[in-house]
């Protein structure tokens, strides 16, 4: 096993089990920085164009979830599971041409923005999904509860929360409702956001495969047992 992976299942195991203080979303990165760097690889971006719009989501998804277990992959943090399923998603992106049947020029003109694309939806679809099987109960520095962190009403996630730890239990009665949309918002970089404003088409496919219960090509084949 990878040493990264050995330093993630030791933090998910301590999350679980005990609290876990609240950290800067560079600090938790650093327990992720091969992860990160494979997925820059498989990107194929620039460092600039990966500095501008990649590794801010990333950091901002950090400072979402921390070290939160992964609950249907016991020996990953859901952070570590969600940037291997990116950078498995950028392995088959750079055999699929995107949008299918567009003429040559079309297809490198759009080509980084669709790997952008396949990268924030590995991100962050169906997030809160992931996210509500657990209850997450903060603590002061001074040691004092400070109640239990409901995601919905804090999109930015536990790094903004008014808090210095946290502690991670199965959650008795998840909630039902699906809050990822108002998470992309709070965690697109906007220099993400602006890249896909301005093309219409793809902005659209993108919003579709962040809200749509079911996979919708041309992103289908990307993901269907990513």
């Amino acid at each position: 096993m990878p040493l990264g992976a050995v330093a993630v299942v030791a933090v998910v195991s301590t999350a679980v089990l005990d609290r876990m203080p609240i950290q800067t979303p560079a600090q938790v990165l650093t327990a992720y920085a091969a992860s990160l760097a494979r997925v820059q690889t498989l990107s194929g971006s620039s460092v600039t164009q990966f500095t501008a719009v990649y590794t801010p989501l990333a950091q901002a998804l950090a400072g979402y979830v921390q070290h939160l277990p992964c609950v249907y992959r016991t020996d990953h943090s859901l952070l570590s599971a969600r940037l291997e399923q990116a950078a498995q998603v950028l392995l088959r992106r750079q055999g699929v041409l995107l949008p299918p049947g567009a003429p040559p020029e079309r297809l490198a003109r759009e080509a980084d923005l669709w790997t952008y694309v396949a990268y924030s939806v590995a991100l962050l679809r169906g997030l809160a999904a992931d996210v509500a099987p657990w209850t997450i109960t903060l603590w002061s520095l001074d040691d004092t509860a400070r109640g239990v962190w409901q995601p919905w009403t804090a999109p930015r996630g536990l790094a903004t929360v008014d808090a210095a730890a946290y502690r991670v239990r199965r959650a008795l009665h998840p909630p039902g409702a699906d809050w990822t949309p108002l998470l992309v918002g709070a965690l697109m970089p906007p220099a993400g956001l602006n890249w896909l404003w301005r093309e219409p088409a793809i902005w659209q496919v993108w919003q579709q495969a962040l809200t749509a219960a079911e996979w919708r090509e041309p992103l289908k084949s990307l993901f269907v047992d990513a």
